[in-house]
């Protein structure tokens, strides 16, 4: 392996889990996200400036901002799927008009455009990179877009494309395009990296103080024949929209929808399955939805403990394994996606029982009745994978044999893993009692 991803400069080393058991979570803590392995990560999980300290001296991250993340073709050995999470980050920080991107496990560096010219970066707000290497950043305080080559080591100024008034969100479209959110024109443009040529997307759209967007790139490695989309946060986060790449409404979604104080969207990324994430730096919270905009889980609180942010800003999923990296005051932090079970319910009529709960992410299911001694009287659901969103079934009030058990106090069991790479050390474990 010719290199391993450094967490250690921008978020987290994302070393190969090893040797470790499947951990289960039955406490109230939200697992919607959830920890990587120890082993991952060195049991690093935040980055503050101590660990920026150790490969950036001198630099701090005063106000860090977007983020991307790609797994690069020129790093990726297509002959294994070991080195499938050496990924590549770059990151800007507002405050000192800088990007960050990691190289090697003990190689990082910054760029800021200080010996380039055409200019320093001013109070950037976004970046996005594709797995060539190209890397456009929302140079916002000079309303304009960036384009940089992430090549052989290196971060190499290719261009600067001006014409914009107040560029915020951006993300990388493949084959070297990127859509771009212009918050003061009310545009959202795809731009062609190579000739600087804009074409504004959705031509029959209206935006309103567009802040970001995002897709997944055209690459059928990702896709395997699903339709792509474009999610865009407008109207300063109030309201969040999914589009067809021809520019057609799907679906629509607004922040007061939530019922949750000062909710706010401010970054967003796609998953795999199309499933949407949203930081909400206000309320130190992360939105999820199913592709449909189907409300999943919101879920933060102030704080550095599993299931707390610090106002987290930026977001970068690497889709294949359900790596999620996040910028907060000070620096960042990198999960895993996980899955949770919530608002779970029993009522029973007939000598019926009826169950629903709510699975935050598409996971292997087992779902087992207990006798109040813990004995198993029947399995409901054994091993199946089952969507993101609502789930319904019935007991017939019968054990594996068929026989019918007598009316009184039982326990629901369910137990859920994610399909990405936490599968193989996280498991979410619900117990309920109901009657029946």
């Amino acid at each position: 392996m010719r290199f391993r991803t450094v967490a250690s400069v921008l978020l987290l080393s994302l070393l190969p889990a090893s040797g470790e058991g499947i951990a289960r979570a039955e406490s109230p803590s939200p697992t919607t996200l959830v920890p990587p392995p120890r082993a991952h990560t060195f049991g690093i999980r935040r980055v503050t400036s101590r660990e920026l300290a150790l490969l950036l001296p001198g630099r701090r991250l005063k106000a860090p901002a977007g983020i991307g993340v790609a797994l690069l073709h020129e790093l990726d050995d297509p002959a294994t799927s070991r080195d499938d999470d050496e990924v590549t980050l770059v990151a800007v920080d507002q405050d000192s008009g800088m990007l960050c991107t990691n190289f090697s496990l003990m190689r990082a560096g910054c760029w800021t455009g200080s010996d380039w010219s055409e200019g320093r970066l001013l109070r950037p707000e976004d970046v996005a990179i594709d797995r060539d290497g190209n890397v456009a950043i929302a140079d916002t305080g000079n309303g304009r877009v960036v384009l940089l080559k992430h090549e052989a080591g290196e971060l190499l100024p290719i261009a600067a494309f001006g014409g914009y008034l107040e560029p915020t969100g951006i993300a990388a479209c493949g084959r070297g395009d990127f859509l771009v959110c212009d918050r003061s024109r009310g545009v959202v443009s795809r731009l062609h990296g190579q000739s600087g040529v804009r074409v504004p997307f959705g031509m029959e759209v209206s935006f309103d103080r567009p802040i970001d967007v995002a897709t997944i790139p055209d690459d059928g490695r990702l896709l395997r024949g699903r339709k792509r989309v474009v999610a865009v946060v407008d109207r300063d986060g109030e309201r969040l929209r999914i589009f067809g790449v021809s520019g057609e409404l799907h679906a629509t979604f607004a922040a007061r929808q939530l019922d949750l104080p000062g909710a706010r969207f401010r970054s967003i990324d796609l998953d795999y399955l199309g499933n949407i994430y949203a930081t909400d730096p206000q309320g130190h919270r992360i939105h999820k939805f199913r592709h449909d905009l189907l409300p999943l889980h919101s879920f933060g609180s102030r704080g550095t403990e599993p299931g707390e942010f610090l106002s987290p800003w930026g977001i970068a999923i690497h889709r294949p394994l359900g790596q999620v990296f996040l910028t907060e005051e000070g620096g960042g932090r990198y999960e895993w996606v996980g899955t949770d079970i919530l608002d779970f319910q029993a009522s029973t009529a007939d000598g019926s029982t009826a169950f629903s709960f709510l699975l935050t992410e598409d996971s292997t299911v087992t779902f087992r009745v207990l006798n109040v001694s813990g004995k198993e009287v029947a399995v409901l659901i054994s091993d199946t994978r089952h969507a993101a969103g609502p789930q319904f079934g019935t007991w017939d009030g019968t054990d594996s044999s068929g026989a019918r058990v007598p009316v009184g106090v039982y326990i629901a069991e369910i137990r859920a893993r994610a399909t990405y790479a936490s599968r193989s050390t996280f498991e979410k474990r619900t117990i309920e009692t109901f009657v029946r």
